[in-house]
């Protein structure tokens, strides 16, 4: 029963970063202006990433009951790059972003930078996720 609750809160994190990045962000930069948008994505990306870091970590725990080392270890890693990204870079992303507007070079490209590393380590949770899923399909079937 409790490899099932680890495959469907992993295949719930897996849809909402899905549905987060295919319907949410297109979404908005259609319809919003770049203020609205801006304003928008500063409250909902911190608590995406809240999320991400309730569900890695509950699956953490489940995964660990399991005695499942390699999902533990992945798990343990999405879990701090959710944590990394809500904490240290979003709010770095922010700050460099209004310095940019008000016309600092360097705060431009340290926001490419910061922003790249960001969307680097959603990736990575993503494939992660996927890599946990599979695995579990051979461990438990």
């Amino acid at each position: 029963m409790t490899s099932y609750i680890l495959n469907f809160l992993i295949s719930l994190l897996i849809g909402s970063m899905i549905f987060f990045t295919a319907v949410v962000s297109p979404s908005v930069f259609a319809t919003l202006s770049s203020n609205a948008s801006s304003k928008f994505l500063r409250l909902v990306f911190p608590r995406m990433f809240l999320f991400g870091i309730i569900i890695s970590s509950l699956c953490f725990l489940l995964s660990i009951l399991l005695n499942n080392n390699l999902a533990s270890v992945l798990l343990a890693i999405i879990t701090l790059s959710f944590f990394l990204n809500r904490n240290y870079l979003t709010p770095k992303i922010n700050k460099y972003r209004d310095e940019e507007l008000e016309g600092n070079q360097r705060a431009a490209s340290l926001f490419k930078r910061m922003h790249l590393l960001s969307v680097l380590l959603f990736v990575l949770n993503f494939v992660l996720l996927i890599s946990i899923m599979v695995i579990n399909y051979y461990n438990y079937n």
